[in-house]
């Protein structure tokens, strides 16, 4: 009977405890009576009825060197921008390097560009380059214009008695004995300061010197051509790159008699190339493919070769030479630099000379790439004994997709 009893309390507990659970939950917390509600579309004291967007910030202003730079580069005619620019250049020295480097770069293709409209304003400047290498200034150009303004004539398509001028001077300026000495002092030069900053220091250091002041952050700035006009705006920030320990001084390598008499072929190859071209393109065809075959011979440079190996096969073609032009457009094929146009009369010339068939011509270009470049030896990795392989193998790629 107790226990039946005891049992009936529990159960009353349990209910009354079921029946004030949702009272307990829906009851509101009464306000204090002087505190009055707000409606349900109040505002927030002292917000205004139409909230305004937060304003963008300003765009950062470009420099007065960059606005200087864009006055100048973007002058449309072509004399009044040669001017502009020149006087950007002396009004500026301690521009942006970039501002600087880009606005001499401007000024000569302008120039480049004014020789027809002005051909006494293009050897004014040209003058001045000269004398400004013969100063041997650090904002000039390199010390033997010569080639350069020949070259940038006959990129240019300008083949003048003064392309000629300038390609016969850096020809003649070039002396294999003053290029030996050049290079020779160069490295000692590189040796010198390799030293200085690889010996011991003193016994008793000196005191420590203030560190200099960081020197102030350069724009990073981006350039962009419309309508033929290069204008300047600023870019953002490169994002910072994690700091690296300095890399150790390298001892120069003093070049050998055979590296310097290869440098100096390369050399004299360039320029005959470019009198070779401006002789061609002047008329005097014969001259011109001398020059251009003895350079052809040297074994120049890739870009250089090609351009030689384009004129040359022009000229054979004229001349009915059909195993030169092959021979000649078989070198600019494997340079890369052929054009659609000469790829048919590549494919025609090798017709000719294989019963009106292309069957073998890979073959054939796949063979001399192989006999005109040496292969350079492999040395495989070898794993160093307390590491572990991980079962991953890594694909290196030279150029994209030749993989």
């Amino acid at each position: 009977m107790t226990h039946v009893l005891r049992s009936f309390v529990v159960a009353l507990v349990l209910v009354a405890l079921a029946a004030a659970g949702p009272l307990a939950q829906g009851a509101a917390v009464p306000k204090p009576p002087d505190a009055p509600q707000k409606p349900a579309d109040a505002k927030p004291a002292g917000a205004d009825a139409t909230q305004k967007p937060a304003e963008a910030k300003p765009a950062e202003e470009l420099p007065a060197d960059a606005k200087a730079f864009n006055a100048a580069a973007g002058e449309k005619d072509l004399l009044k921008r040669v001017a502009a620019l020149e006087k950007f250049i002396a009004d500026n020295p301690k521009a942006s390097p970039m501002l600087l480097s880009m606005a001499r770069n401007q000024l000569n293709s302008t120039v480049l560009n004014a020789y027809k409209e002005s051909r006494a304003k293009f050897l004014a400047a040209a003058e001045k380059e000269i004398a400004d290498a013969a100063k041997g200034t650090e904002s000039g150009p390199r010390p033997a214009p010569y080639g350069s303004l020949a070259a940038r004539l006959s990129n240019a398509g300008i083949y003048s008695e003064e392309a000629e001028e300038y390609a016969r001077k850096a020809l003649a300026a070039l002396d294999e004995a003053a290029y030996k000495t050049a290079r020779t002092q160069q490295f000692e030069r590189a040796l010198a300061n390799f030293e200085k900053m690889t010996a011991a220091p003193a016994a008793t250091p000196a005191p420590a010197a203030k560190p200099a002041p960081a020197a102030p952050t350069q724009p990073n700035y981006r350039f962009a051509t419309k309508d033929g006009v290069m204008q300047v705006s600023l870019a953002p920030p490169a994002p910072p790159r994690p700091a690296t320990p300095p890399r150790p001084p390298t001892r120069p390598t003093k070049p050998t008699d055979e590296e310097l008499r290869a440098g100096f072929t390369s050399e004299r190859a360039g320029a005959l190339a470019t009198l070779g071209q401006i002789l061609v393109k002047r008329g005097r065809a014969e001259e011109g493919e001398k020059a251009l075959t003895e350079a052809y011979a040297a074994k120049p440079a890739p870009f250089t070769m090609a351009s030689i190996a384009r004129v040359l096969a022009e000229s054979a073609k004229k001349a009915g030479k059909d195993a030169q032009q092959l021979e000649y457009l078989s070198v600019l094929a494997l340079s890369g630099r052929i054009t659609a146009d000469e790829t048919k009369e590549f494919e025609a010339a090798y017709r000719k000379a294989h019963n009106g068939s292309v069957e073998g011509l890979e073959a054939m270009l796949d063979a001399r790439y192989r006999r005109d470049h040496t292969r350079f030896a492999v040395t495989p990795f070898v794993r160093k004994a307390p590491a572990k392989a991980t079962g991953k193998t890594v694909l290196a790629e030279v150029f994209p997709g030749a993989g």
